[in-house]
């Protein structure tokens, strides 16, 4: 009876072991720890957009210059009209058409560019010469050849023989041409009636001498 008292009280003073700590779940042994979320960032804040620029400004025509834009087209046919005449009654005047045969025939190598005068005579006195517009066309038609050493003309000058004869180089009407041209340019005469109106053989001529 004392032996069982005594198990009993032994078995009764027995401290028992803890239990032993459960471990983890290997799930959230494995799991790393995440950390905080990071802050949303803020919308970054729209550019500002200016109104639109305004279109470029057109130029405006000056007050004072719409009269003269005006007049423009007015002024183009007057001054293409004024430059037409003169070429027309160049081509048609006599003297002027003298004047380039006078050039391009060689008168101006004997008596000058200017009827000054050189080898031939001067022509100044062209006109007290030859009084007598018919007289004078027959003496550049004949040349001085024929009357050499003999006086010609209304002042009784004697001839050299040194001006040859035009007849055959030169038509009638372009040494009418070149009368004319010798005795209004160079002796002041006012244009005679055989001067009033230039013959197509002369404008021909005129129209195809060389220039100086």
């Amino acid at each position: 009876m004392g032996g069982g008292g005594e198990g009993g009280g032994a078995s009764s003073s027995a401290v028992e072991p803890a239990a032993a700590a459960s471990p983890a779940p290997s799930g959230a042994a494995d799991k790393p720890a995440t950390s905080a979320p990071a802050p949303a960032k803020a919308p970054a804040a729209p550019a500002y957009i200016g109104p639109p620029p305004p279109p470029p400004r057109k130029e405006r025509v000056p007050v004072w210059a719409m009269p003269v834009l005006a007049a423009l087209p007015l002024w183009a046919i007057l001054y293409g009209g004024a430059f037409g005449e003169r070429s027309d009654e160049k081509a048609s005047d006599p003297v002027s058409i003298g004047a380039g045969i006078y050039r391009s025939s060689g008168c101006s190598g004997c008596h000058g560019p200017s009827g000054g005068g050189g080898v031939g005579p001067a022509m100044a006195d062209t006109v007290k010469t030859f009084p007598v517009f018919a007289d004078h066309v027959a003496w550049i038609e004949a040349g001085s050849k024929p009357v050499q050493g003999q006086p010609y003309g209304a002042t009784g000058k004697v001839a050299t023989g040194g001006m040859p004869g035009f007849s055959d180089s030169l038509s009638k009407d372009e040494i009418v041409a070149v009368v004319c041209y010798e005795r209004v340019t160079f002796g002041k005469e006012k244009p005679p009636p055989e001067c009033s109106a230039a013959s197509p053989d002369a404008e021909a001529a005129e129209a195809s001498a060389p220039g100086e």
